[in-house]
């Protein structure tokens, strides 16, 4: 398959140093599914299956990519809401710089500058991609571990992704997603559409510590974290030094199935300006390394299973 990128990258989420306590999933109104499992039950076939990196340092999913013909492992990061990013950290890739672009966080604050750059071609887990636009820019902006770039949703638009960070393994398909799939084993969420700039991000409705909210997925962070408005007659745990509040026992209800995570980070949320309702939730990789997630752009939805 062969495509025109037309959008600039934009990376609005950052990807994080792994810290020492992760969250976790407590209990899950789920069954836990195994690779084989979910692989059939999603429809997929073994020329769908690739390989997934997960990095040692943030815990952040990577897969592998050709840019212009080199080889590259970039962050596979949901929060990347344009194209692609390439860093410093990166190995030479032959780019055309097109010009300087200011970036800004999620909550419009500003970020600095990066250049934007076009690449001839890219090879995204089996498709073509021509005159690719993107960002190259410095790996400190975004994180405190070195890192080569990130690829966005912009590869998946007529492409459906299944992700098993345990299985260490990833699959595509321009296949539709099953019909009916077992409400036991899976829960399958709306996505709301994102604020405006903010490309394919991954917003879906949940409840989250009894109160209608809106979590927000994001595979480039390697953190879960609970805006403190949501925090009330939780356990708390201060860890030692400057580290941010935990909080346990958090209940989040998805789709009806109804979960509870452990040492989620309490601090501040500080985007979906625009949505109904306030983001209560940002799923990071570590929650999310305890799920087989599937994202569906062109079906509007994303699915949940309980890595087995």
């Amino acid at each position: 398959m062969v495509g025109v990128a037309a959008l600039a990258a934009t990376a609005t989420c950052a990807v994080a140093a792994g810290s020492v306590t992760r969250a976790s999933i407590r209990s899950a109104a789920l069954t836990a599914r195994s690779p084989s499992q979910w692989t059939h039950e999603l429809g997929y076939r073994k020329a769908d299956l690739h390989p997934l990196v997960i990095s040692p340092s943030t815990g952040a999913p990577e897969i592998g990519i050709a840019i212009a013909g080199v080889e590259v492992s970039l962050v596979l990061d949901t929060g990347t809401a344009r194209g692609f990013m390439i860093t410093d950290h990166a190995p030479h890739l032959p780019c055309t710089v097109e010009g300087i672009v200011e970036e800004r966080n999620a909550d419009g604050s500003p970020r600095g500058q990066s250049e934007d750059i076009r690449v001839d071609s890219m090879e995204v887990l089996g498709a073509r991609y021509v005159a690719v636009k993107g960002t190259r820019a410095d790996w400190r902006r975004y994180s405190s571990a070195p890192f080569d770039g990130t690829v966005g949703l912009d590869f998946f638009l007529e492409r459906r992704l299944t992700l098993d960070y345990g299985a260490r393994q990833i699959a595509v398909t321009d296949a539709p997603l099953p019909e009916r799939l077992d409400s036991a084993r899976c829960v399958v969420l709306g996505l709301l559409d994102p604020p405006r700039d903010q490309g394919h991000l991954l917003y879906v409705r949940a409840v989250v510590n009894g109160r209608p909210a809106i979590v927000y997925v994001d595979t480039g962070y390697s953190s879960s974290w609970l805006d403190p408005a949501f925090c009330e007659g939780l356990q708390r745990v201060d860890p030692q030094g400057s580290s941010p509040a935990l909080r346990r026992g958090v209940p989040v209800e998805l789709g009806g199935h109804r979960l509870v995570l452990d040492d989620v980070r309490e601090q501040e949320i500080r985007r979906g300006s625009g949505l109904d309702a306030p983001v209560a939730l940002v799923l990071g990789s570590d929650i999310l390394s305890r799920l087989v997630t599937t994202i569906d752009l062109r079906g509007r939805k994303v699915v949940f299973a309980l890595a087995k």
